[in-house]
């Protein structure tokens, strides 16, 4: 442990960790710390029992819980994304991060022209989400669902990647036209790739709704 004469020191120290941040704290703090049942009880003389039993457990599950930093607040961080960036989702409001419908629903509410600006402001918007999203389960959240709708959710914002390359493309590249052809598309070639970033974004977006709300 270091022991430094004001905050200002410790920032200022060559080996600093931001990451540690939360556990700069007070000499008081410390002293409470280092007198808590963990601590106390190694003078024991069966600490190692007594450690691997039930009153141990809950001692280190107190010191643990003392000493990890601030669990984030994932539907704040969430919906702060979004109220910054100003989206609207209402047409998609309700569904489950897995519904089919969604596409469908979208079809019905947005435009076949979508400004790629439009769709790439969707983008950022469903990648700060995600990353307000930690990537281990909350307390209380099952975590092979977290995982997998996180990752899930990742792979959207890739997608929605992917699309805003080709939106740049135009209508003269055979390849996108053959493709947009056989996902039965008849509008304009162009507008089409725009679009889809903006449908796989809204998942995306749903999907870190759907894990705020497992908070």
């Amino acid at each position: 442990m270091n022991l430094f004469r004001s905050e200002e020191h410790a920032l200022n120290w060559e080996e600093y960790d931001p990451r540690m941040a939360h556990l700069l704290r007070p000499v008081e703090w410390w002293a409470h710390t280092f007198a808590s049942p963990m601590f106390r009880a190694r003078a024991r003389s069966d600490f190692i029992s007594w450690a691997s039993g039930p009153e141990g457990a809950a001692a280190f599950g107190e010191l643990r819980e003392r000493m990890s930093p601030p669990r984030p607040d994932v539907r704040a961080t969430t919906a702060a994304a979004a109220g910054l960036s100003k989206v609207d989702i209402s047409a998609v409001d309700g569904a489950s991060p897995d519904d089919r419908s969604v596409e469908h629903s979208l079809m019905r509410t947005w435009p076949a022209a979508v400004p790629t600006e439009t769709a790439r402001h969707w983008r950022n918007t469903a990648r700060a989400m995600i990353v307000a999203v930690p990537a281990d389960a909350l307390p209380g959240a099952d975590p092979q669902l977290w995982t997998d709708t996180r990752r899930s959710a990742v792979r959207d914002v890739q997608a929605a990647t992917g699309w805003l390359a080709r939106a740049d493309v135009g209508a003269g590249d055979v390849r996108l036209t053959h493709r947009l052809a056989q996902m039965g598309w008849g509008g304009e070639v162009a507008d089409q790739p725009g679009w889809t970033a903006m449908e796989q974004s809204a998942r995306a977006i749903l999907k870190c709704r759907s894990l705020a709300e497992l908070t």
